[in-house]
């Protein structure tokens, strides 16, 4: 097992109408956002997986957009590195960097 650092970009695809948002001018509908995680695995993939579900997981119990079918969500691991095995002891850094418009 070894330790990666995964950076992760997730793209949300927002329902036109969906109950968390209907009605609201302020709704905060980003198109995306970038994070990372530290974690174990043996290979990258399984690493780019793991990322993954932790990222898809933390969303939904933070905003419930993903629960409430109010957007879907694409994550892709824009980069996958081997990393010192003393990252895993920090605590995660659970937050998220979002962003209005693709370029």
């Amino acid at each position: 097992m070894k330790c990666y650092y995964v950076l992760v970009h997730g793209r949300l695809d927002w329902d036109a109408v969906s109950p968390a948002t209907e009605n609201r001018a302020d709704a905060f509908r980003p198109a995306g956002f970038l994070c990372h995680r530290y974690v174990l695995a043996s290979t990258v993939y399984t690493a780019q997986e793991v990322a993954f579900r932790r990222v898809r997981e933390n969303l939904d119990r933070r905003t419930g957009w993903l629960t409430a079918k109010a957007a879907r969500l694409q994550l892709e691991a824009e980069e996958t590195v081997q990393a010192p095995i003393f990252k895993l002891l920090k605590p995660d850094n659970r937050g998220h960097t979002f962003y209005d418009e693709e370029n």
